[in-house]
């Protein structure tokens, strides 16, 4: 599950764990929690928390570069010295914040509460993150300038693992989402993670390839998923699983995009592409799928990230369920 651009609240978080979802998917951006050199400010902790003392697991993606090192907050942070050590300074924080045994979790020196049972006033084991994305579809312009460049991209992801295991040797690294919409003029994350291979001991940096499979229909997700594993098979990685951080289609009335599928019609493509994946699961290797969003933004805060982003929830802002969510709820208790 992916929060989206609507924050968890408590009353969220309690519905996820009601619902049976065990881990989602969160931002955890650079620039905000340290907007300026020196101290962190650790803004996430109250995301983390809430999903925490519910016994739900996190996935950071990790991004984000702050103005005093670039201009924008999609330049990958690689460019200089100080674009990487700061970077790194960044991550070794977050791991040692929120890792296995971090200061999140751990009680004070005098055997006072953790900040984690503080924040929210309860018992509930930790549940530390042992699993981090690194950055978000650098395959798009959008999200990765100057321009994508699997090189560049592959500079910061062993960075980044140094950084990681400097800390918690055990932590698995995730390769950000690599965008592809499954038609055959544009197939986007197949040729980038081919050239994302020849990056010099990049195979050894990550464990696990991740992809946002935004096709328009069932057709489309399979070949996106077939590409992708075709190429990781011809790297001889056939062995590292495949996570989708990222799928969905929205419930707006359907458009010349193919993204919005009506009400009904999100309902039963959600139901066909978990189907394909429960078959596929071994021959894929899909280790996690991550639903975008829990629930829409509100509709004043005009989120246009994308043609169907406004209505991609399981749940309407309101927390009014979907037909969507009630498929996915059912799916949830099969599987187990």
């Amino acid at each position: 599950m992916l929060s989206g651009p609507t924050p968890f609240d408590s009353t969220d978080a309690a519905q996820i764990a009601r619902t049976k979802i065990r881990t989602v998917r969160i931002s955890l951006q650079w620039y905000r929690v340290q907007p300026r050199p020196g101290a962190f400010h650790w803004t996430t902790d109250t995301m983390v928390g809430r999903l925490a003392a519910k016994g739900i697991s996190v996935l950071p993606t990790l991004s984000g570069t702050p103005s005093w090192i670039a201009d924008k907050t999609t330049t990958a942070p690689v460019a200089n010295t100080a674009a990487k050590v700061g970077w790194q300074a960044f991550v070794t924080a977050t791991v040692r914040r929120y890792g296995p045994g971090g200061t999140f979790w751990a009680s004070g020196p005098t055997g006072g509460k953790s900040p984690f049972h503080t924040l929210c006033g309860c018992n509930a084991p930790p549940v530390p993150i042992k699993a981090w994305q690194i950055w978000n579809e650098p395959n798009l312009q959008h999200y990765f300038t100057p321009r994508p460049s699997p090189n560049a991209y592959g500079k910061l992801v062993k960075a980044s693992r140094l950084a990681i295991q400097a800390v918690d040797s055990e932590a698995k690294v995730v390769l950000a989402g690599l965008s592809d919409n499954g038609e055959s003029r544009n197939p986007g994350a197949a040729p980038f993670l081919k050239k994302l291979y020849h990056v010099p001991g990049i195979k050894s940096s990550f464990d696990a390839v991740a992809v946002h499979p935004y096709a328009r229909n069932i057709r489309n997700l399979r070949a996106i998923m077939t590409r992708v594993r075709k190429v990781m098979k011809q790297r001889h990685d056939a062995r590292t699983p495949l996570w989708v951080t990222e799928i969905g289609w929205g419930s707006g009335h359907p458009d010349r995009y193919g993204h919005n599928k009506g009400l009904r019609g999100q309902r039963k493509i959600l139901q066909q592409s978990m189907k394909l994946f429960a078959s596929k699961r071994k021959t894929w290797r899909v280790a996690h799928v991550y639903w975008f969003f829990w629930r829409d933004p509100p509709q004043s805060s005009s989120h246009n990230a994308c043609s169907f982003c406004e209505s991609a929830g399981l749940l309407k802002n309101d927390r009014r369920p979907k037909p969507a969510y009630k498929a996915y709820e059912s799916l949830l208790e099969r599987a187990r």
